[in-house]
């Protein structure tokens, strides 16, 4: 009798997890709903978090007609405006937007870091 109690709540409980993983939602690409100057500065910091960077400038209409966002260096000049360093050689940084369940996400790609960003609404690409 003990053994099929056993039994039976070891399946109920195995039944449960199966359940809760199916209802687990997977991050697709998505863009960004109502981009304004808060949603702007918010993507901007975790850009720079994610990067490794201490500003970064972005287009009030970044992540709107497309998940993915090159991020390139920007070139050291002199004060007359004249390049110091020549052309930069270095490949631009691909981030992307996901969305999982209402979270949006930004990833750097080629990575696994990511940044939420719970404040801000996005949709399905």
């Amino acid at each position: 009798m003990l053994k099929l109690a056993l039994g039976t709540a070891l399946t109920i409980g195995l039944m449960g997890c199966s359940a809760s993983a199916e209802n687990d939602t997977k991050a697709v690409p998505a863009l960004l709903l109502s981009p304004d100057s808060y949603s702007t500065r918010q993507l901007a910091e975790a850009m720079s978090y994610l990067l490794k960077a201490n500003e970064i400038t972005i287009s009030p209409t970044a992540f709107t007609q497309s998940s993915l966002l090159a991020v390139e260096w920007k070139s050291h000049k002199d004060p007359s405006g004249q390049l110091i360093m020549g052309r930069n050689y270095e490949m631009p940084q691909m981030v992307q937007l996901f969305i999982q369940g209402d979270l949006c996400i930004l990833r750097l790609q080629n990575s696994d870091e990511e940044r939420a960003l719970p404040k801000l609404k996005c949709k399905a690409e």
